[in-house]
């Protein structure tokens, strides 16, 4: 997915909000301003928003001196979460479908963004997720495939710190299942993303193996990732990509992919509307819970 002129708009409200967080010296927040509007102007427009966002992130960092400014609502989010995640695990052990129960959350969970464009409750998302439909739901194939592999081998694509934990539920069900899971979290700190740090913190890191990207970015830009990783790709059954950054870096690669994901802003929301070839009036961006298998062409 290229980045639109949609995307500068975002990427110019995310310096003043990141910038507000990295210092209260309101020059220093002026000239973050400035100088992510001269960024912007000369990006390229052909990369995907996330491998955009890092340079905007980087930049933002150098002026303020100020390298994991999301620190606190990390913390925050993680510690939100643990509180929760036992009475979580147990609604879904007591499901019907377990696995699918594991995947609402995991999805609803995906909520739990400082980068969107919008803000959303968390907690109310989480609390009706078991109710909420599903705007994409392609469950169904996700579970078959599952089930024609003899364990298969799955690499699972982390995105934000704080529903990672909830990713760790739903690896406790694959696992079940009798599969194999690899995770990946980022390089390195950016926005609120999950790195080894926030892995092994919630015990991610005793479930399964936990790789990192090779790169410090909020997205999978395959091209730029580690050898390990692409190796990972190729040899992988299944691949679950957890989250928008990951769609945006994705979502013209040929791979096992499935789409996890709550839709936070039009222009993602327009690019699955276009894939999967339903109407707008369906998916505006404001929340959709998204499970979609990784198609090829778009209609």
């Amino acid at each position: 997915m290229q980045t639109s002129l949609e995307c500068l708009a975002c990427f110019m409200q995310q310096a003043l909000k990141t910038g507000r967080l990295s210092s209260r010296d309101t020059s220093v927040q002026h000239r973050v301003v400035n100088e992510v509007d001269r960024l912007v102007s000369d990006l390229d427009m052909s990369l995907s928003p996330p491998e955009n966002a890092v340079l905007v992130y980087r930049l933002i960092a150098a002026i303020t001196n100020e390298n994991d400014p999301f620190a606190a609502a990390k913390k925050k989010s993680t510690e939100l979460v643990l509180t929760i995640r036992d009475d979580v695990r147990r609604r879904i052990e007591t499901a019907d479908n377990p696995l699918y129960a594991a995947v609402q959350f995991a999805i609803a969970s995906n909520i739990i963004d400082y980068g969107a464009q919008h803000e959303f409750d968390a907690l109310e998302t989480l609390s009706r997720c078991r109710e909420q439909e599903f705007c994409i739901d392609e469950f169904d194939l996700f579970e078959q495939e599952i089930n024609q592999y003899a364990g298969p081998r799955i690499l699972y694509l982390a995105d934000n710190s704080g529903e990672i934990i909830f990713d760790g539920l739903l690896i406790e069900q694959l696992l079940k299942l009798g599969c194999t899971v690899n995770m990946v979290v980022r390089e390195g700190v950016i926005l609120n993303d999950a790195t080894m740090k926030e892995a092994e913190e919630c015990g991610i890191s005793k479930l399964c193996r936990v790789m990192t990207s090779g790169v410090i970015c909020p997205g999978t830009p395959l091209d730029s990732c580690s050898e390990e990783i692409r190796e990972a790709f190729r040899t992988s059954d299944i691949i679950i990509s957890k989250g928008q950054g990951n769609f945006e870096t994705l979502s013209d690669v040929d791979a096992p992919l499935y789409f996890f994901l709550t839709v936070k802003c039009q222009m993602v929301a327009r690019s699955i509307a276009a894939m999967k070839n339903i109407s707008q009036d369906r998916l505006r961006g404001r929340g959709e819970m998204i499970l979609m298998r990784k198609v090829t062409e778009i209609c």
